[in-house]
C-alpha cells in the first residue's frame, strides 16, 4: 500500500487529534481560564499582603495557609460567636468594613445574613475542586440560609453533645430513644446544660425542639416533670456525673466527656445515631461567611479557597479531630471514630434555616422550669 507524503500524513493526524473530545472539564481553554484567574486572584492578594479572619474555636490549622501563601498574613481576631457578631455589627455601624471571612458558630452568622452583610461565598470560589459539588457529602454544597448562598457548611460532624452517662449507673443498651430519658427511674437523675444560655446546651435543645418526633411537648415534659439539675458549668456537671450525683447529662460538651473518659472518670458519651430519632449532623460551630464589603477581597477569595480544598480541609480534620468535614474525597482517619459520619446511620442535620430561630425553644424551657416551681 502505498501512504500519502509525509507532509499530507501530519497535516491528517493533526486535524483528527485537534477533532477528539477533552475530558470534562480539562480542555485548554477550561483550565487555562481558572488557572488565569486564580494567578490575578493570588497576585492582588500578595499585594494586599493580609486576609481578616474572625474566629471562634481553633485555628492552628492556619499555619498550612501561611506556609502555602508566605506573602499572605492570617490577622486572626479570636472570641466567642456572639461576641465577634456584636464586635463586627460595631464595626459596619462606625463605617469599619475590617472582617474578610468569618467563622462565628452556627446561629451567629444568621445574624449577618439577615443584615445582608454578607455576599453569595461561591463568588470567591476559583478552584475546581472547592466547586466540583461531587466532592461533597449528597454530591452538594450545604448552606444555613434559606437562600443556598451566604452561610456554608464545610463540617458535619455527628454530634456527641445529646447525651452522656455514668456507665456504673446506666448502661448505654438501657436506652434507645430520647423519650426514654422521660420515664420515672430517670426523675431526678439527669442534669442539663442550660439551653437558656448560648453553646451547647442551646444548640443541642434546638435540635429537640424543631425534630419532628420530639419537639415541644419533649421540652416540657423533661424540665417541668424530671426535675432535672440545670447548670451552665459544663465542667461541673461532668464532675456532678462522675461523682454519681447523676445518672445522665444532656446537652454537654461532648469534648470534655472524652477527656474526663480519658483521665480515668466513670463518664462517657451514648451514640445516638442508632435510636429511634437518629442522631444531630452539626457544623461543630464551623460555617464560613465572606463579608459583602471585605478589606482584602482578593486574599479573602484565596483564603477561602484554600480552606474550601482538599489540603484545607484535612487541616481542619487534623487540628480538633472532632470536625467531619463534608468533603468526601479525603481520608477520615483523624477523625474521632464518634463523631464520624457512618454509612447507614440515621442522621437529623441541625443547619436547617428552619432551625435558627432558638427563642420558641427557650420560651418553651422557660414556661416549663416555672411551671415545676408552682
Amino acid at each position: 500500500m502505498k501512504l500519502p507524503p509525509l507532509p499530507s500524513l501530519l497535516l491528517a493526524l493533526s486535524i483528527l487529534v485537534s477533532s477528539q473530545p477533552c475530558e470534562a472539564g480539562q480542555s485548554s481553554g477550561a483550565t487555562g481560564a481558572w488557572e488565569a484567574e486564580w494567578e490575578r486572584t493570588l497576585k492582588a492578594a500578595e499585594e494586599e499582603g493580609e486576609v481578616s479572619y474572625y474566629t471562634l474555636g481553633d485555628y492552628g490549622f492556619l499555619a498550612g495557609f501561611e506556609k502555602k501563601f508566605p506573602r499572605i498574613k492570617v490577622k486572626v481576631v479570636p472570641g466567642r460567636g456572639n461576641e465577634l457578631l456584636s464586635r463586627i455589627m460595631t464595626e459596619r455601624r462606625a463605617g469599619r468594613n475590617l472582617a474578610d471571612v468569618a467563622r462565628i458558630g452556627n446561629t451567629s452568622p444568621y445574624a449577618l445574613y439577615e443584615a445582608k452583610a454578607l455576599q453569595p461565598i461561591a463568588s470567591a470560589f476559583i478552584l475546581p475542586e472547592v466547586k466540583d459539588e461531587s466532592k461533597w457529602w449528597q454530591g452538594k454544597h450545604q448552606y444555613v440560609d434559606p437562600d443556598g448562598k451566604y452561610i456554608f457548611v464545610p463540617v458535619g460532624s455527628v454530634s456527641s453533645n445529646m447525651v452522656a452517662h455514668n456507665p456504673e449507673l446506666v448502661g448505654a443498651s438501657e436506652l434507645s430513644s430520647f423519650w426514654d430519658l422521660l420515664h420515672p427511674k430517670w426523675r431526678g437523675r439527669i442534669v442539663v446544660i442550660d439551653p437558656r444560655a448560648g453553646g451547647y446546651g442551646r444548640s443541642s435543645a434546638r435540635f429537640v425542639y424543631y425534630h419532628p418526633q420530639m419537639g415541644a411537648e419533649y421540652l416540657q415534659r423533661l424540665f417541668s416533670e424530671q426535675v432535672v439539675m440545670v447548670s451552665r458549668d459544663y465542667r461541673q456537671a461532668i464532675d456532678w456525673l462522675a461523682q454519681k450525683r447523676f445518672s445522665i447529662m444532656l446537652f454537654g460538651n461532648g469534648d470534655d466527656v472524652m477527656q474526663a473518659k480519658a483521665k480515668g472518670l466513670p463518664v462517657n458519651v451514648i451514640d445516638t445515631s442508632t435510636w429511634k430519632e437518629g442522631a444531630a449532623l452539626e457544623p461543630a460551630a464551623f460555617t464560613l461567611v465572606l463579608m459583602d464589603k471585605p478589606a482584602h477581597p482578593n486574599a479573602a477569595k484565596v483564603f477561602i479557597n484554600w480552606l474550601l480544598s482538599r489540603e484545607g480541609q484535612m487541616a481542619v480534620q487534623k487540628e480538633g479531630e472532632t470536625n467531619d468535614s463534608l468533603r468526601v474525597d479525603i481520608p477520615k482517619n483523624e477523625v474521632r471514630a464518634m463523631v464520624r459520619r457512618k454509612d447507614g446511620a440515621k442522621y437529623r442535620v441541625t443547619w436547617k434555616a428552619e432551625w435558627m430561630d432558638a427563642e420558641p425553644m427557650q420560651k418553651v424551657v422557660n414556661e416549663a422550669l416555672a411551671k415545676r416551681k408552682q
